[in-house]
């Protein structure tokens, strides 16, 4: 039995008519027989029976082929064998030939149409067109002849139409399923594109990073190297210098580790942490630097601010970067003040000097990474562009001004809670 099934088996189509015109065609027909039932070609009740047989099938048809994504051939083909029996025995039961049923014929005609197959369009016309012919003989006269040709004429023509309107339906479809790949292609690529662009933009932020990387452990390297300097010239080195090469030393490791986080593509880790603290850390690293230049970094931080959901290596960096920044342009003698202060929703720090202040061009156009003045002195421009980029990276933000008398001013913001959640 299994096999048998399997030989029915011609594959499936999704092309066929699932509308309900068969049914309303039919019930046309059932009123148009009832309002000439006076005729003495309808033979009663047989042909009500043929009418009612039509209308369940086209009703059970639809019923079955709307909870179908697909139809088997086998079973579009026994719609259109049901539908031409029943069909003939209701022009059979009218009038054979003369029948104005005829036009049923258009319901299985129109149907394979729709399925835009030649060969099934043909045959059912084809199909329909001899029992029509069948029925309509023997021909007395030139007009039964006549009847018969308007009759196959109509059939074909109203066929075809609904042909070539399925055709070019199946070619919209096929187009728009080719479209509709392209454009599954093109947002599997765009999808695929995209992560290129992270893994370009995660590639941007390393080498960025490398470069600010690099520039801090300059500073930590030098503050490791000038200390060591001075110890080894001194007879008994100081608990200060070794302090400063420790934390120095802890500092390189802490930003090496920061690096590589980012590297194997973590974000910053965030953890609850003092600001007073990370700004002592980096006023130790920067020390030598100040005394070179016998200007000193005042911290005026009080100890009761609120603690901050914070990187703390990266807000070290900001210090680091803030304060070098100021000691590269204050006098001989010169001096840089940190301070900070609870803020609404955060904590407000500000990095002052008594140098020059920036120049009108910084003011004008914002922190821009490679935008320096010192190159001339080996400025890379990275330092306060570094800076930027890690208070964003908090949810906050850096802004650069003048004081009122002279003098260049840092604004950092951070909030309690860290970044805004994306």
């Amino acid at each position: 039995m299994k096999e048998y099934i399997k030989a029915l088996d011609r594959g499936e189509v999704t092309t066929f008519s699932r509308n309900s015109y068969e049914i309303v065609f039919s019930v046309f027909m059932i009123a148009l027989a009832w309002f000439y039932r006076s005729s003495p070609q309808i033979e009663y009740p047989r042909i009500l029976y043929f009418f009612l047989a039509l209308f369940i099938s086209n009703f059970f048809f639809n019923y079955l082929l709307r909870r179908r994504a697909s139809v088997n051939v086998w079973l579009v083909e026994l719609i259109f064998l049901v539908n031409f029996w029943i069909i003939t025995g209701v022009i059979w039961n009218s009038g054979r030939g003369e029948s104005y049923f005829w036009v049923l014929y258009l319901l299985p005609v129109f149907s394979a149409a729709l399925m835009a197959a030649f060969k099934d369009a043909a045959g059912v016309t084809a199909l329909c067109g001899i029992a029509i012919t069948v029925m309509s003989w023997p021909f007395a006269e030139l007009a039964d002849l006549l009847s018969l040709a308007v009759k196959l004429g109509v059939l074909a023509f109203s066929g075809g139409i609904v042909y070539r309107t399925a055709r070019a339906r199946k070619r919209a479809e096929a187009t728009l399923e080719l479209k509709r790949a392209e454009a599954e292609q093109l947002s599997r690529e765009i999808d695929e594109k995209e992560v290129e662009i992270v893994k370009t933009a995660s590639a941007g932020e390393v080498g960025t990073l490398v470069s600010g990387v690099l520039h801090d452990l300059g500073n930590a390297v030098s503050v490791i190297l000038l200390s060591a300097q001075v110890m080894e010239g001194a007879e008994k080195p100081e608990k200060k210098d070794l302090e400063r090469v420790t934390r120095a030393a802890r500092y390189a490791k802490g930003l090496l580790g920061g690096a590589l986080s980012i590297v194997r593509g973590q974000d910053y880790v965030f953890a609850p942490g003092s600001l007073k603290e990370a700004a002592e850390s980096a006023a130790v690293l920067t020390d030598y630097s100040a005394r070179k230049k016998s200007a000193t970094v005042e911290l005026n931080i009080p100890g009761e601010l609120p603690a901050l959901l914070m990187s703390r290596v990266h807000i070290e960096r900001v210090f680091i970067n803030a304060i070098s920044n100021s000691l590269s342009f204050v006098p001989e003698g010169g001096r840089v003040t940190v301070t900070a202060r609870a803020a609404e929703g955060g904590v407000e720090a500000e990095i002052t000097d008594n140098g020059p202040g920036f120049p009108e061009k910084i003011l004008k156009e914002g922190v821009k990474a490679f935008g320096t003045t010192r190159k001339d002195k080996g400025g890379t421009g990275l330092g306060l562009f570094v800076c930027d980029q890690i208070a964003r990276r908090h949810g906050g933000s850096l802004a650069l001004d003048n004081m009122p008398g002279g003098g260049a001013r840092i604004k950092l913001f951070l909030p309690l809670g860290g970044p805004n959640p994306q």
